[in-house]
């Protein structure tokens, strides 16, 4: 028998949209499939996996044909939780070399994976890039205060430090809050000169020296300019 056109097109159609549908997640006495189409690929053995079968995606992370099965892994259901990573380009399931992500989106455009996560009541957010074949931390953005964020990139072997706002933007003037913030000389040693609440501070660039993150800036007082560090601490 031939089929004409109209019907060849309409059983395409319906065998297409059939496959897709029975794509998804498999529970089989405690072991996680990914069923894709009639392959089943084992994925991990978990007692208490919170089973969830459209808790997946594919995505396409590197510049060839790979495909790499993003399977939601928490144990409260968390469906923005923590995503293992596996590549399942033959079929078969291999750990991809990140760590488990939190909440990952990916821009397959960009070839960015980006990871949304909170410690506390801090909230943080890296940015992952592809480079000669491997995804490395480009950025993380750690929230010191409204709208202000603690900006980490990793360019070279010395990460840079930035402050930004919730636009992405580089913040170049800043306000004290502290009561009192002394100044720090080139060597960090505290000096005499200090600063007060409300005064507004112009800010040079930001270092990191026994886990306390410094600030270079300007202040224009009535009479001179006084240069030097001040704690990122005395502006939060």
């Amino acid at each position: 028998m031939v089929l004409n056109n109209k019907y060849l097109f309409l059983f395409l159609t319906i065998y297409s949209t059939f496959s897709f549908a029975s794509d998804g997640l498999l529970k089989e006495n405690n072991r996680i499939f990914f069923k894709q189409g009639n392959t089943k690929i084992f994925l991990f053995t978990d007692n208490n996996y919170c089973f969830d079968k459209d808790a997946f995606s594919v995505e396409k992370l590197t510049n060839d044909n790979k495909k790499y099965l993003f399977v939601n892994h928490t144990d409260d259901c968390n469906p923005s939780g923590k995503y293992e990573i596996f590549d399942i380009s033959e079929n078969k399931a291999k750990k991809f070399y990140l760590s488990p992500l939190y909440d990952p989106e990916v821009d397959s455009t960009k070839k960015q994976i980006i990871e949304r996560f909170k410690d506390g009541p801090v909230s943080y957010t890296r940015t992952y890039v592809l480079k000669n074949s491997k995804y490395y931390v480009f950025e993380e953005l750690k929230t010191l205060a409204s709208d202000l964020n603690l900006s980490t990139v990793y360019l070279d072997k010395t990460p840079t430090f930035y402050l930004k706002n919730d636009s992405n933007q580089v913040i170049k003037n800043i306000e004290i809050s502290s009561a009192k913030a002394y100044f720090f000389d080139e060597n960090l040693k505290q000096t005499k000169p200090y600063i007060v609440r409300g005064d507004k501070v112009k800010v040079d660039n930001l270092i990191k020296k026994n886990n306390l993150i410094y600030m270079k800036v300007e202040f224009k007082g009535k009479n001179k300019i006084t240069k030097g560090y001040i704690k990122l601490s005395d502006v939060l």
